[in-house]
């Protein structure tokens, strides 16, 4: 199959070097891996995690959360209980079989750095058995589409 007129002006992969963040908003997302860091600047423990969207207008795209697990009393209040509900979403909490699961995220800019997103929080994906389909409006509504 000749893509000449379907790739004509895209840039190779390796030439899209512009680094972006996603748009404040929900996505889905499977969990591609979870480590366990701890930060050199601080000390603080924490889960790094990687995760890639599926479905919708941004597939494949890659994004991350860094959770912390001891240290900064702040920070725990926000990261335990985003690690807790991932743990309910998962049916685990041994990060270790959070790996393939599939769950929604909200995110939004990191108002630091508009090139980073920062999750907010986990959400259950509608049904995560099957990939999200596109869903296209009807333009003419009659009468006959009405309920009632």
């Amino acid at each position: 199959m000749d893509l000449s007129d379907v790739l004509n002006g895209v840039a190779a992969q390796e030439d899209q070097q512009e680094k972006t963040a996603l748009p404040t908003g929900h996505y889905n997302v499977v969990i591609e891996k979870v480590d366990s860091k701890t930060s050199e600047t601080t000390g603080s423990k924490g889960i790094s995690m990687q995760m890639r969207v599926f479905g919708a207008k941004f597939n494949n795209y890659v994004i991350f959360d860094y959770m912390l697990i001891a240290g900064n009393e702040a920070a725990l209040k926000y990261s335990l209980p985003k690690l807790k509900k991932l743990g309910a979403l998962c049916e685990s909490e041994n990060t270790a079989s959070w790996v393939g699961k599939k769950v929604n995220v909200n995110l939004s800019l990191d108002k630091r750095d508009e090139t980073k997103n920062i999750i907010w929080s986990y959400q259950s994906v509608a049904d995560a058995s099957e990939e999200p389909v596109s869903v296209s409006a009807k333009s003419n509504i009659t009468t006959s589409d009405l309920p009632f």
